[in-house]
């Protein structure tokens, strides 16, 4: 068998909110702290470590940036150095076959070389790419084995650059099923959008303005997002890191870019940062984002759960939320993608939209047939189960190590 590492980031405003609510971690030892992080079932936590388990493997999961958690680790090993080397001295530590990088902008060609020049037995490096990137971006990713992609969009200009891909659709995992029904507070509510609204051509623009038309609609809808509307003063700074990220790369020093705190969140812009125009209907209704278990609470108490992919994503469904509302047991609507037959059956298993009179046309009949609409959210839960589980996602992941291996 072998030894499997993935190395992830975590979004920095939920490590904040994270270590803000629980203090009591920093008094704990590494392996107490990644354990408890692990439990808030944010993200993809370390499900694929846990069912390539169940197969044999021996599996490890590192949160790059959790800063408390990797220096615990550091201080517990005698180790003085900055961040990344922390994430280096565990590799070495750990001494895997496989590596993961689920970051693959922050841990790209550089650190790969590094890792395969000085770490004997690594075999097998796969990239991870869900996400708009650059031209800069993909030779950075020539440095993996294979790059990992959530759809064919990707998929399909990866190979089209020459790279090797493997593509793989997000899950959910049906352990948290019995953690989302215990202590659930959260009110009943008809309609729920939990996500981001971040402006630009290739994120939110299509989302912005769709949720506007809902909200004039006089929907019922209750929003969990992060709404990235920034002051002029904000705006100054930010225009300025992307100015800055563009320098720094064109010099070469992209690590420099990524690392740098005051600049570091422009690094995958391909264009200069604005903001919405006229988002105030949504400032007046959206709560503060939640994350993991909460946010699978919340969806769990809806009677739909809303999705709409960001402007990027092409015409293939790419989004971790179509799996997570349908697998709290939610009713999902959501917008038409060219690929969603291979994953739900429309309008038995999942209900979708091609426009935004659609879009409202069909969530009125769903909060107006409950008994058809809980059949639904029951049938796409239970497509789920059947299909799109993180136990589906590490056999298949498990399979194609295997197959690299043998060669």
């Amino acid at each position: 068998m072998y030894s499997f590492l993935k190395i992830t980031t975590y979004y920095r405003d939920y490590l904040k909110q994270y270590y803000e609510h629980n203090p009591q971690v920093f008094s704990q030892s590494y392996d107490e702290q990644h354990h408890h992080l692990m439990a808030q079932a944010y993200g993809w936590s370390d499900y694929f470590a846990q069912h390539l388990r169940d197969l044999g493997v021996e599996a490890h999961e590192i949160v790059s940036n959790a800063k408390p958690l990797q220096q615990c680790w550091a201080k517990e090993h005698g180790i003085i150095c900055n961040d990344d080397d922390v994430v280096f001295e565990q590799i070495k530590k750990i001494r895997p076959d496989v590596i993961f990088f689920q970051d693959s902008l922050k841990f790209g060609k550089d650190f790969v070389k590094r890792v395969r020049a000085e770490i004997p037995t690594v075999r097998f490096t796969i990239g991870w790419c869900c996400t708009v990137y650059s031209d800069e971006n993909i030779e950075d990713f020539r440095a993996f084995d294979c790059m990992m992609v959530c759809s064919e969009h990707y998929a399909s200009d990866f190979r089209r650059r020459g790279l090797k891909v493997i593509q793989m659709h997000h899950a959910f995992e049906p352990s948290l099923i019995p953690r989302i029904q215990e202590n659930n507070f959260y009110p009943e509510n008809d309609f729920t959008f939990i996500g981001s609204l971040i402006p630009g051509s290739e994120f939110h623009m299509f989302r912005q303005e769709l949720i506007e038309h809902l909200i004039r609609s006089n929907v019922n809808l209750e929003i969990f997002a992060n709404l990235t509307v920034i002051s002029p003063t904000d705006l100054f700074f930010r225009r300025s890191a992307y100015i800055a990220n563009m320098l720094l790369k064109s010099l070469g020093l992209k690590n420099l870019a990524y690392n740098l705190p005051l600049i570091n969140k422009a690094y995958t812009l391909k264009e200069m940062p604005r903001n919405f125009q006229n988002i105030s209907a949504i400032q007046q209704i959206a709560k503060p984002p939640i994350y993991g278990i909460e946010m699978f609470k919340a969806l769990s108490k809806s009677k739909i759960g809303f999705n709409v992919h960001g402007d990027g994503a092409g015409e293939y469904a790419a989004n971790v939320r179509i799996f997570e509302v349908t697998g709290t047991g939610s009713c999902l609507l959501t917008d038409w993608k060219i690929n969603m037959s291979e994953l739900f059956e429309e309008d038995k298993e999942v209900v979708l939209f091609r426009s935004i009179d659609e879009c409202k046309e069909k969530l009125r009949w769903l909060l107006d047939h409950s008994l058809e609409r809980k059949a639904i959210a029951d049938r796409g839960q239970q497509r789920i189960l059947k299909s799109h589980t993180y136990k589906h996602r590490a056999e298949q992941l498990h399979s194609i190590i295997l197959d690299h291996l043998r060669k």
